[in-house]
């Protein structure tokens, strides 16, 4: 099966002897008027590792055209009071799950142990902030690799674990993978515009999906993996109104997509496991609009906000080492620091524990505020 779905493996042993017994922080009920992004509407005690707690959480994020939503997720920090200046907050940005509110994660009973890295987090003292990203797990569609609205859950993520009695700071950074990693990148992006109040020190991605016209170029035609084009229209006409009248698939693909909203990855790749694009791929009516659209949702094409670490898989065959090696091209251009790390012999699923190490000294050193390294050239 593709590493991307299976991508949540951590080490974190949940523990939730005590977790029904603690008093939900506020009562499990939707919010009957909007309000600021970040304002938690409900918070219910879940299963966490033995020397911390968490929280499935619903809160108040934006959408593309301003308009109020609720995303769901979870956040898990240490117990026991936290130090004068706040915890550090890491949010974890998860990898491709599909669009069905099934596959949201802070749906599995285990959903604090799927987090990478996830006991190294907590020892550190870091609170942990995962978004499930916009209509996964809540009322609409998920809009798919659509980086802001994926940047704008990150962060109302951790506007939302700053209210609960975790201690959580100011001091912020994003990791995440696949997926998470184009919605890192995108977090970093627009955080000084979208939450000024927050002090994102650096951004963690991890074999990021930062094109995704040159991902669904790579993924469409490789065997069992373009089903990944139904979940991206699927995603996209639910951002953007207007692609709906314009064509992408083909007829017969159309006609078989509605497996992309209703099933979790394994099954929509399974669906269309022997398609290819000459099935998929309708005549080209409204290609440059959808374009225009791609480009949008392609990182790099604006400064990265914070300092950057890009770890990427040399046998990464899903998203290709030239897909991350050309955001580092662009984020370089932008005058973005870039520390690029590329790991012989790991592929998309394994990178993520060849990286660990460098993953984890990365994030201590932005909290630090210790020198950058930067690879970028010049």
């Amino acid at each position: 099966m593709v590493a991307v779905v299976l991508l949540l493996g951590g080490t974190a042993a949940a523990s939730s002897a005590s977790a029904d017994a603690r008093t939900p922080v506020v009562p499990a009920t939707r919010a009957a008027a909007p309000a600021a992004p970040g304002t938690v509407i409900s918070a219910e005690p879940m299963a966490a590792p033995a020397g911390s707690e968490a929280w499935r959480i619903v809160y108040h994020s934006r959408n593309l055209t301003g308009d109020d939503i609720a995303v769901s997720g979870f956040v898990v920090a240490p117990s026991g009071p936290a130090p004068k200046r706040g915890r550090p907050v890491v949010a974890w940005a998860h990898g491709t799950t599909g669009l069905a509110d099934a596959c949201a994660p802070s749906r599995a009973p285990d959903a604090v142990a799927r987090v990478p890295y996830a006991d190294d987090l907590l020892a550190a003292g870091y609170v942990v902030a995962a978004t499930d990203y916009a209509g996964l797990g809540t009322p609409g569609v998920h809009p798919y690799l659509v980086g802001e609205s994926e940047g704008r859950a990150v962060l109302d993520a951790v506007r939302a674990a700053r209210t609960l009695p975790v201690g959580a700071g100011r001091r912020v950074a994003v990791l995440g993978h696949s997926q998470g990693g184009h919605a890192a990148l995108f977090a970093g992006e627009i955080a000084k515009q979208y939450a000024p109040e927050l002090s994102v020190r650096g951004v963690a991605a991890g074999a990021p999906v930062a094109d995704v016209g040159a991902f669904l170029d790579a993924t469409v035609d490789t065997p069992g993996r373009a089903g990944f084009l139904p979940m991206v229209v699927a995603g996209y006409r639910a951002a953007y109104p207007e692609l709906g009248a314009l064509g992408l698939l083909t007829a017969a693909a159309q006609a078989r997509s509605d497996v992309a909203l209703s099933a979790c990855a394994a099954d929509v790749l399974a669906a269309f496991a022997d398609d290819d694009r000459a099935t998929l791929r309708g005549p080209p009516s409204g290609a440059t609009v959808w374009t225009q659209r791609l480009e949008e949702s392609t990182a790099g094409r604006r400064p990265a906000g914070a300092p950057v670490l890009v770890w990427q898989g040399a046998a990464d065959d899903l998203t290709p080492e030239p897909l991350a090696a050309a955001y580092v091209t662009r984020a370089c251009a932008q005058g973005s620091a870039v520390d690029y790390r590329v790991y012989p012999g790991a592929n998309h699923g394994s990178v993520l524990g060849a990286a660990r190490n460098d993953v984890l000294a990365f994030l201590a050193a932005r909290f630090a505020r210790e020198p950058v390294a930067d690879n970028c050239p010049g």
